[in-house]
C-alpha cells in the first residue's frame, strides 16, 4: 500500500512538473503585450521597380518600425532590378502592390492594365537632365536648343514632351548605354539622371554638376508611385489604409532622420555606400515633401496632376484617348 502511495506521488510530481514547464514555455514564448500574432497579420507584396536605395526609404523605415504589423499587415517588400516589370506584375496579381511612374501607369492600364495608385513618394518629379557646373546652358530650354550630345533613354514620354515643346531643338540625342564614363570624360555634355542616382556619384566623385527639372519644363508626372490592381482595392480598401497609413509615417520618420535607416538599407544593396544613401536623402526631401503653404500631405495625389498628365500623354500620342474617370486612376485614403 505504501508502495502504491508512493507511485501516485511520483505520478503527481511528473505531471505537476510537465504542467509548470509548459506554462513557462507559454509565458516565454507568447506574443508581447502590443505585439501582433504573426499568423494573424495580412500578407501584402510590395514589389519594387528596382534596388533598395533612398527613394524607398520610408517603405524601408516603416518596416524597421513595425509599422506595417502595427496596422495588422505582414508587408514583403521585394527588391527590382533593370527591367523589373513590376506594374505588369501588380496588374497581373502576381503581388499586391508594385511600384511605378504615373505615366507609365496610365499607358499600361491603356493597353489592358488594371492599375489604381494609392500612394506617391514624389510630389515633384525627381527626373531632369544633369549637365557639368560649367556648363553654358542656363536653362533645359538653352541646352535643348544647342547642338549639344546628349544621353537619354528611347522612348521615354519626356523626350517627346521637349521635342514637341522645343521645336527648334537643335540638341543630338544618343543612348545611355556608355553610362556615366562618357559624360564624365565630356564625350556627352547631358546626362537624363534621377537626383537621387546620377548627381550623387558625380558628387562623390568630386564632379560639380548642375541638374536641370523635367518638372520646371512643365512634365511634372508623379514618381515612384504605389499601384495596385483596382479589384484587389475594392475588396481590399481597409487594408489599403492601413497600408498607406504605414508608408505616411515610415516617410515621415525617414525625412526626420534617414541616416538611422539608411544603415539598414545599404546592407541590402551593397553597392550603394551608406554615404551615398546619405546624400541622396538630403536631395530628395524637398521632391518629396515640399515645404510651404499648400503643402500635400505626403502620398497624397490630386485630380487636376492626373488630367494635366493624360492631356499631355494624349497629345504626345503616348495614350489615345483618355481615362474614363481621372478620379478612378488614383485613390487618396482617409487619415
Amino acid at each position: 500500500m505504501n508502495i502504491d502511495r508512493r507511485k501516485l506521488l511520483i505520478g503527481f510530481i511528473i505531471v505537476d512538473t510537465l504542467v509548470v514547464s509548459l506554462i513557462v514555455l507559454y509565458v516565454l514564448n507568447r506574443p508581447k503585450a502590443g505585439t501582433p500574432d504573426p499568423a494573424a497579420l495580412e500578407r501584402v507584396r510590395l514589389q519594387l521597380n528596382w534596388v533598395p536605395e533612398p527613394e524607398f526609404g520610408g517603405f524601408y523605415a516603416a518596416l524597421q518600425d513595425g509599422l506595417y504589423a502595427k496596422e495588422g499587415l505582414d508587408v514583403e517588400i521585394i527588391k527590382g532590378a533593370a527591367g523589373t516589370p513590376a506594374p505588369q506584375m501588380a496588374s497581373s496579381g502576381q503581388v499586391e502592390c508594385a511600384v511605378a511612374s504615373a505615366d507609365q501607369m496610365l499607358t499600361l492600364n491603356e493597353k489592358g492594365g488594371d492599375l489604381t495608385a494609392v500612394f506617391s513618394v514624389f510630389d515633384t518629379s525627381p527626373m531632369g537632365i544633369m549637365v557639368k557646373a560649367d556648363a553654358p546652358w542656363n536653362s533645359l530650354e538653352e541646352l535643348w536648343k544647342s547642338d549639344a550630345t546628349v544621353a537619354v533613354e528611347a522612348g521615354l514620354p519626356y523626350l517627346k514632351y521637349l521635342s514637341k515643346k522645343i521645336p527648334d531643338s537643335k540638341v543630338r540625342i544618343v543612348p545611355t548605354g556608355a553610362g556615366l564614363a562618357a559624360f564624365e570624360r565630356g564625350a556627352v555634355l547631358g546626362q537624363q539622371c534621377f537626383i537621387t542616382a546620377e548627381p550623387v556619384q558625380m558628387e562623390l566623385k568630386k564632379v560639380p554638376v548642375r541638374v536641370f527639372s523635367l518638372a520646371a519644363s512643365g512634365y511634372d508626372p508623379y514618381a515612384v508611385l504605389v499601384v495596385t490592381k483596382s479589384s484587389w482595392l475594392a475588396a481590399h480598401r481597409e487594408s489599403a489604409t492601413k497600408l498607406v497609413r504605414a508608408l505616411r509615417e515610415g516617410w515621415t520618420r525617414y525625412l526626420a532622420d534617414s541616416a538611422k535607416y539608411n544603415a539598414a538599407i545599404a546592407k541590402l544593396n551593397p553597392a550603394m555606400s551608406i554615404e551615398a544613401m546619405n546624400i541622396a536623402a538630403q536631395k530628395q526631401r524637398d521632391l518629396v515633401a515640399p515645404a510651404g503653404a499648400g503643402a500635400r500631405e505626403i502620398g497624397s495625389m490630386s485630380s487636376e496632376r492626373w488630367a494635366t498628365l493624360a492631356a499631355q500623354l494624349q497629345e504626345l500620342g503616348t495614350i489615345s484617348k483618355q481615362p474614363a474617370s481621372i478620379d478612378a486612376v488614383f485613390w487618396n485614403a482617409p487619415k
